[in-house]
Formats: C-alpha cells, structure tokens, sequence
C-alpha cells in the first residue's frame, strides 16, 4: 500500500455523523468502551479512515482474550471491513522528527549538532519520543487520541522478564531465543541512552521535559515494535506536486516506512494454518482480513465469513512463535502453524567429520572434488578445516520451517551422499559456467547427472540411492539437534509441572510449553518429507537442492 505523505500534521475537518456512527458502533453488549477508545475511532473518522458499522471494538472473551475488533453482525467474504485512504496522515518517524509542538524537531537538531553525542536517532527513537510525549499531555496534539488510547503496559515479553525468572526458564528455552532476548535488551538500552539525550534538550511551554525514564521509554518502543505497520510511503517530488510525471511514473519515489496506523493496529494477530497437515488436530483458521492496495485507499476485506461475535483478525506476518513472542507477548495457542520455525548451529567440525563417514571410499579425484563443491557451497570455509584452529571454528546457521523442505541441509547432505561419478559429473558441469552450456538436446538427455540450461543454472539428477543416503543423513542430523534445539516438551514437560520454579508464573510457563512442543512437530513433519518411501514418490526437490546451493552466481 502507498501512503502519500501529507504536507503538514494538521488534519482533514471530516466527520460528523460518520464520527458519531463509529463512536455508536463502539458501544457493546458488555457496556460500552472506554472513553479513550471512542474518542479515537471519532477522531480517526476525522481522518478520513471509513470503519465497517459491523464492527466494535471489544475483546471475545474479556479477561481471557486481548481486546480487538468484533463483528457485531454476519460480514460476508470480500466484505470492506477497514478502508484508509492515502490522504491519512502517516505517523511514522519523518512526523515525528519535524513535530512543532513538543519541540522534538529542535530537540533532535540539538543533539545532533552536538559534538557530544551518542549514537543516531533512528526511527524508533523519533517514533517514541512523539509517542511518550503524546501521552503525557494528549490535549497537546493531534497524536494524543491515539497515544490515549494505547495499552497502559507494554507486551507481557520476555524482554522484560526479571533476572530471576528469566534464569530459572533458560533450560526449557531455545537457545536462538535466549540470543534474542539478549540482543533486544541491548538494543533497547541503547535506544534509550540516544532518547534520553534528546529528551534532555525538549521543552514544552517554555519548561524542560521531564526525565525519560526507562519504564516510559520501554512501553513506548515496544508500542511501536507490536503495533507499527510498514507501508511504502510516496515520497513528495522536490518542488511540490503529487510526484507524478506526465506518463503517470513516479518521480519522488517509494520508501518502506514504519508507520502508527490508529484503529487498524487494534486488529490482533492470527496464524496460517500449516500446509497439508495430515493429522487430526487443532489449527488455526487464518487472518479474517487481507490488506488489499488500491486506488487512492487502502482496504481490508474479509478473506471469509467473519460471524457475529467473531474476532476480526489480520497478520503480522508468518512469524515464529519466539518472534510472536519476544515482540507481541504471546505464544499462539495451538502453537503449530504456518510460521513454525527452529534455528540451530552446527559446527563446520560435525559436518567435516560427517563426511570422512559418508564418503570414506572417494578416490584421490573425487574427494577433492567434493571438498571443491562443499567449499563452494558454503559449508565449508576452506579445504582442510584452515582457519578454525586456536578456538575460532566456523558455525553455520540453520532454519528448520515447518511449511518447507529442508533444502539447504539437503543440498549438503546431497553433495556429501552421492555417488563418485555424480560428485564428479557436477563438478564437470560447473566448470562450463561462464563457458559453454549444453545445447537442447543435452539438456533433454535423461542420462546426464549434472548439466548447465540454456539460461546458464546449473541442474542436478542424482540417482534413487544418492537421493535416500542424502535424506537419511539430514535425519541423523535433526535426530542429533533435536534434543539440543528443543529440550522437553509435552508430558515430558507436563511431568515438570510439579516442580516448576517459584520465579516462573503459568502463563510463561504454559508459552514455554507451546513453544516446546511446536517445535518438535516441526522435526516430526521435516522428517516424514525424508523417509525413504517419500523420497521414491517425490525425490527430485533434493536434486533441486543440490543444484541451489551451488547456483551462488
């Protein structure tokens, strides 16, 4: 969706009785919303943003669920549920950084021509600073509906979980999670020390603001880091004008933004199913509403019938449940969907000494030429293990989705599993790269291992029996990460359940487990696409593999 920016902060004088008809919506069977709540849907009427009637603003199980949007009536597929046209103002960090009213344009002038700085606003640093500052005085500035009407806490994360009950979680955790939690909270502090800085020079009616303190500051970054939406954002040509040539080509250009966008932020998240699940189980019925660019407006409409009393639900993304949950506070229940995903290292050692197995009977040809091609790869650094002596081995990371094939593993395990004449007919086959390339009529053979296309992409055919070794080692693989990547889940965490740590509360403790237990069913479904009486139904995405990891020109 493009956002074309507006010239000033100041808003459209829409709204009358479209404000009153969203403020009427908002009042519900269970007594109405809250003040700040109406006043923001009346205000972003004002703004040009056009609100089903079907909807109102509430949660579907108060005090179980988050408060989001409902349908109050039947809203049928491809149904208008949230229109935002262009004209909308975009709150996003160019606003902030030019905001009059506080002085936060001066402010931040001030700190950067200070000789004395720390490191640079960025965005986020803008965005919560307008965002604390609205807050505090709401009847300041056109911003202040919104910032009113936001959460009064940030997202129950993991970033901000003490010391103790952090530490008595590590086991259970994920090791990329415990990285992660580790370098947001560096990033925040961070942020803070620049935002603090800025917020030493702004003053509000003559008076200097008073301190950003840490909590402040972490509620506001983390508003923005749960709620803000990227738009491409048009960018106005030098001179006025709508930034549009005569051919109707754009002349500014498009910027990704980060923006605030009031009342469709209220809409919380809900996950892909995952693709062709087999079992019986419970899954997650996907988004209510797709994001629908169009001219002059941007729309969300239903993806399916949405009934009445039913959540009104988007996406953030095909996220983890560790993103989903260092960054929204949650982990979905049930926590297997599209997004799954499981990272872990190797050691390039493991993957050396994995080869002296599986390819113990190359000759002197093919062992170099399997080394070459693994080198090429990626997978290894360079030939012979150099440069990882005196404790500075290489490790490679590696993703495990859960809605797609292992394919990097694969492609390692295939170039490491298939036969001499294969690794050697790949290696003759790159050597045409750059050269010359098989004609039609050697592509078409059916009897070439390895070839280049007339495109120039290098294509692989291993034989049945490559294609199994490559798969039963990428098993051996997970088997052996599993345990390390995963920990207990399941009844072998519900057996903890007894003992679990007096700094731990149910609710980290139950996202623990969904978090756990996902993650194994990614292994269980990674490792049914490598049993053997699959890959003799679908085997030729290893060969695809194989290829892809090599095409690296």
């Amino acid at each position: 969706p493009i956002f074309r920016r507006r010239a000033g902060p100041g808003r459209s004088a829409r709204g009358g009785d479209g404000a009153s008809r969203l403020a009427a919506a908002a009042d519900t069977e269970q007594g109405g919303l809250d003040d700040a709540v109406a006043k923001l849907l009346s205000w972003a009427e004002s703004d040009s943003l056009r609100l089903s009637d079907k909807v109102t603003v509430g949660a579907a199980y108060p005090g179980i669920t988050p408060r989001g949007l409902l349908a109050t009536r039947d809203i049928e597929q491809g149904e208008e549920v949230i229109s935002l046209p262009t004209s909308c103002t975009a709150f996003d960090a160019d606003y902030a950084s030019a905001d009059e009213i506080f002085g936060l344009r001066d402010a931040i002038a001030a700190y950067e021509s200070s000789p004395s700085r720390g490191g640079d606003v960025t965005p986020e640093v803008s965005l919560a600073l307008l965002i604390a500052l609205a807050r505090r005085h709401p009847e300041r500035t056109p911003f202040g509906p919104y910032a009113a009407a936001l959460p009064p806490d940030p997202p129950p994360s993991p970033i901000f979980f003490p010391d103790e009950k952090l530490e008595a979680l590590l086991p259970y955790l994920p090791l990329s999670l415990v990285d992660d939690i580790d370098a947001a909270r560096q990033e925040m502090y961070t942020l803070w020390d620049v935002a603090t800085a800025v917020m030493e020079r702004v003053k509000v009616d003559g008076e200097p603001a008073a301190a950003l303190g840490l909590d402040e500051f972490a509620w506001a970054w983390m508003m923005i880091r749960s709620r803000a939406v990227t738009f491409r954002v048009m960018r106005r040509a030098e001179g006025g004008g709508d930034g549009m040539d005569k051919a109707g080509m754009d002349k500014a250009g498009v910027d990704a933004r980060r923006c605030m966008v009031p009342v469709v932020d209220i809409m919380n998240h809900e996950c892909s199913p995952v693709k062709d699940r087999w079992r019986n189980a419970p899954f997650h019925r996907g988004p209510a509403v797709e994001l629908e660019a169009g001219d002059g407006a941007v729309t969300w409409r239903a993806t399916r019938e949405i009934y009445a009393g039913e959540e009104v639900s988007w996406t953030y993304g095909n996220l983890s449940n560790e993103a989903l949950w260092l960054w929204y506070g949650f982990v979905p229940e049930p926590g297997s969907h599209d997004g799954c995903v499981v990272s872990f290292q190797l050691p390039e050692s493991s993957l050396r000494g994995g080869l002296a197995s599986v390819a113990k009977g190359d000759s002197a040809e093919s062992a170099v030429a399997r080394e070459d091609l693994l080198v090429r790869s990626g997978a290894f650094d360079t030939r012979n293990g150099a440069g990882t002596e005196q404790g500075t081995e290489r490790e490679l990371h590696f993703e495990v989705k859960v809605s797609e094939r292992p394919k990097v593993l694969a492609g390692i395990a295939g170039l490491m599993c298939c036969s001499e004449e294969e690794v050697l007919a790949i290696k003759r086959a790159l050597m045409s790269f750059g050269g010359c390339v098989m004609d039609e009529e050697e592509e078409e053979d059916e009897d070439a291992v390895a070839f280049v296309d007339m495109s120039g992409r290098l294509k692989v055919r291993l034989c049945q029996e490559s294609r199994r070794r490559a798969g039963r080692y990428v098993a051996f693989i997970l088997d052996q990460v599993e345990p390390m990547a995963c920990g207990p889940s399941g009844d072998d965490l519900l057996s903890l359940d007894t003992v679990k740590p007096d700094a731990v509360d149910a609710d980290a403790w139950w996202a623990t487990e969904r978090l756990r237990t996902a993650a194994k069913e990614v292994f269980v479904i990674t490792k049914v696409t490598l049993e053997e009486e699959y890959l003799k139904r679908d085997g030729g995405w290893i060969d695809e593999a194989v290829a892809s990891i090599l095409n690296i020109y």
